[in-house]
């Protein structure tokens, strides 16, 4: 009765573990279903907005960051002039496996308000320099362009005149100019035209990623947890019953279909 119940304590601390295991596991699926509707909601807002003919910038520039979010991908319309001299260039921006960087640009409104414009992508030469030089000119112009919500943090400091993240408190310190703004904006198209523009970034992808895929995987996951602890239960069991009873069968063998092997096995050995 001892061995019983130190067994049966045994099998209940595996089975408060099998809990601990699941419970981390339906953490993990509501992670990544958390993760899906953000992206689901992205995916949406760039449908809705992708299309809207161009808004005044006047009531972004005073808007909060939800609203903000809710208006990502709207293109605006914004009158000024670039101020060429605090060009930055964000590194590792490849393109079809060609490295790249993206071109930010100043942009300073009639208003006297400043933004930031990401003008597009500039290819790298064989020396992982960029192509070729594209500054704009500081002539007024008008520039319709499409909001864009700010980067994650950049995890590394890049050399004077590069970023390696389109963030905008990160930017505010490189370019020493006073960015109020809590988005950026990727150029679609300014009048007049430059000679040479970097070329544009296409609409991206719609895609929600895996998360789905990988929620159903950590619930799968915390169920074969249960599924391994009463498996190894009854075999605990099995092998406890054979120990005790010498003419116990066990189950395998019972469920275990009779060949014809078998058959002569047993001929044989009642014949001796």
């Amino acid at each position: 009765m001892r061995v019983l119940k130190n067994s049966w304590v045994r099998w209940a601390s595996w089975f408060v573990a099998a809990l601990l295991f699941a419970a981390a596991c339906f953490g993990l699926a509501n992670w990544q279903l958390d993760r899906r509707s953000q992206a689901v909601a992205k995916v949406e807002r760039m449908v809705d907005n992708y299309e809207k003919p161009p808004i005044e910038y006047a009531p972004l520039s005073k808007a909060s960051l939800d609203e903000i979010t809710a208006l990502e991908w709207s293109p605006v319309e914004i009158v000024g002039s670039y101020l060429a001299s605090e060009e930055l260039l964000v590194r590792n921006r490849p393109i079809a496996g060609q490295p790249g960087f993206l071109q930010l640009v100043p942009f300073e409104l009639v208003t006297g308000e400043i933004v930031i414009v990401e003008r597009g992508w500039i290819p790298a030469d064989s020396d992982l320099s960029p192509a070729s030089t594209m500054t704009p000119s500081t002539d007024q112009k008008t520039v319709i362009a499409r909001v864009k919500l700010s980067e994650l943090t950049p995890n590394r400091d890049s050399p004077i005149g590069f970023a390696t993240s389109i963030h905008l408190s990160s930017l505010k310190e490189i370019t020493a100019i006073d960015l109020e703004q809590n988005f950026y904006l990727r150029l679609m198209s300014e009048s007049p035209a430059e000679n040479q523009t970097p070329q544009p970034l296409g609409r991206p992808l719609l895609d929600e990623g895996n998360h789905l895929s990988y929620a159903v995987q950590w619930i799968l996951f915390a169920a074969m947890g249960f599924l391994a602890l009463f498996w190894a239960i009854r075999q605990e069991r099995e092998y406890r019953r054979i120990e005790l009873d010498s003419s116990y069968l066990p189950r395998s063998q019972r469920n275990r279909k009779v060949t014809d092997g078998d058959i002569e096995d047993d001929l044989l050995d009642s014949g001796r």
